[in-house]
């Protein structure tokens, strides 16, 4: 009977001194915030000392935005702080979250991406911006470059995206495995392409407006498509003669036919939403 008190009595003494260390030790797990709205400031969710870096995705094609936001959802290094396809909102957006890196479609709902990209630089110079092109264009990879850019990459690319997020994180410039042969085979293809140097003189404004001739879009739906006048339209036709020697609206809209069927741009399809 002694021997079995002496039990009892063992077993109180460790079973409070194991209450006593639970108190004094407080539980070390993390804990997980609540998912909350892509629009709302994401939870600073910190590992060993590492705050994961915020992430904005402006693309115009639903589908697309889905499947960047899916990988990043699985990374441990990179949270998505808002997502659209509108300028406006990416600006208020871009503002209000202070993004370090940001993914940018060329193509937006009214508005062109490339000047996207220039008002954050603007906003922002510190945070890394990724251009996600529909397709390959080494023309458009020159002009995303120049904007402020520090990455390029078509939707094809898509699986290398997190390691371009690592390589633009560190400062260092990135370009898809399909981008890169045409970015390559324009260099080298040197004095042969100096008929196309005049088109490079034209402003990223300019040649939106130059591609939209080409496609035949009339000046008045290109000043709505632009919400701009028709003539501030008028004006940058009238420029865009003087820089490429051309006459007439008539020779401006031949040029713009040309360098379309030359280009990689006459390769875009309007994919339809499917969000």
């Amino acid at each position: 009977m002694r021997q079995r008190k002496n039990r009892r009595h063992a077993a109180r003494a460790l079973n409070a001194q194991r209450n006593t260390r639970e108190k004094q030790w407080p539980d070390t797990r993390p804990v997980y915030g609540s998912r909350k709205s892509l629009t709302e400031e994401p939870d600073d969710v910190s590992g060993k000392g590492r705050t994961k870096a915020k992430v904005l995705i402006v693309h115009r094609i639903g589908f697309v935005r889905a499947g960047v936001l899916s990988l990043i959802e699985k990374t441990v290094q990179f949270v998505v702080c808002g997502e659209t396809d509108e300028a406006p909102l990416a600006r208020e957006l871009f503002l209000r979250h202070k993004p370090h890196l940001v993914v940018v479609g060329l193509r937006l709902c009214g508005a062109d991406g490339i000047q996207l990209i220039k008002e954050f630089r603007s906003l922002n110079p510190a945070a890394a911006i990724l251009a996600l092109s529909e397709h390959a264009d080494a023309f458009s990879a020159q002009r995303v470059f120049r904007a402020g850019a520090r990455a390029y990459l078509s939707i094809e690319d898509a699986p290398e995206l997190l390691r371009a997020f690592d390589e633009i994180s560190t400062g260092h410039p990135y370009v898809g495995a399909s981008v890169l042969p045409l970015i390559l085979s324009s260099f080298a293809g040197g004095p042969k392409n100096c008929r196309s140097s005049d088109i490079n003189s034209l402003s990223d404004r300019e040649l939106e407006i130059f591609s939209f001739i080409g496609r035949g879009v009339s000046v008045s739906e290109l000043a709505t498509e632009l919400h701009v006048s028709v003539k501030t339209i008028e004006t940058h036709q009238m420029r865009m003669k003087d820089k490429l020697a051309l006459h007439s609206a008539a020779e401006l809209r031949q040029k713009a036919r040309e360098w379309l069927a030359k280009s990689a741009v006459n390769r875009i399809r309007e994919d339809p939403d499917s969000e």
